[in-house]
């Protein structure tokens, strides 16, 4: 007779947790770092749209890069929620490039199997980030990077007060050629041929 009132017991435990689990998603599963995958869709877990008031930075990377050289950047997030003695988290980012290896200088901020780097749990604690781009030893392409970003109200729940933006950027090879720069010259020699052709037609009809 005990055995229908600790099934129903054990149901009702599965169902009460199975609820928190939807209704309360992990709060902390970013914060030791996120992928490019996760990224994708932006950080919806905190805000279901970016934020015009949040600007993520990329700074130190150069219009035009050498073959090989690693050059400093800054992550950087500005606007977004005020930042309280209260609040026990602030922020985290990924970053990506196209061509390259972005690479930690500090305990802050960690590489991830998808090649991109992002913050760590420690590096959760902070808006800025002090990371490395080495560029490739093809000095003709154009690197894109692309930077997602998230400020948090540090409140430790998920909701619409935390915010999130995402930016592009570039940088290319000192021996980069866009693929078009041989159409104004080939347009101008058809041109010329065309005035010439002329000429000479207006030449054979006045002799």
């Amino acid at each position: 007779m005990d055995e229908v009132p600790l099934r129903g017991t054990v149901l009702a435990w599965v169902l009460i947790i199975a609820v928190a689990v939807i209704t309360f998603p992990d709060a902390s599963s970013y914060s030791g770092g996120i992928s490019v995958d996760d990224s994708k869709s932006g950080c919806i877990c905190h805000s279901s749209s970016p934020a015009s008031d949040l600007m993520v930075t990329l700074s130190g990377l150069p219009a035009t890069y050498d073959a090989g050289v690693r050059y400093n950047l800054t992550v950087a997030l500005s606007g977004g929620p005020e930042v309280t003695s209260n609040s026990t988290n602030q922020g985290g980012f990924n970053l990506e490039a196209s061509a390259g290896d972005l690479s930690s200088v500090d305990s802050n901020t960690q590489e991830m199997e998808d090649s991109s780097l992002t913050h760590n749990s420690e590096g959760n604690d902070q808006r800025s980030w002090n990371v490395s781009w080495t560029a490739p030893s093809d000095d003709s392409l154009s690197v894109s990077f692309l930077l997602r970003g998230n400020a948090v109200n540090g409140d430790g729940e998920q909701s619409e007060e935390d915010y999130w933006n995402e930016a592009e950027y570039s940088s290319k090879g000192s021996n980069y050629k866009e693929a078009n720069s041989a159409t104004p010259s080939v347009t101008i020699s058809l041109a010329v041929v065309a005035i010439a052709a002329v000429a000479a037609a207006r030449r054979e009809l006045l002799e």
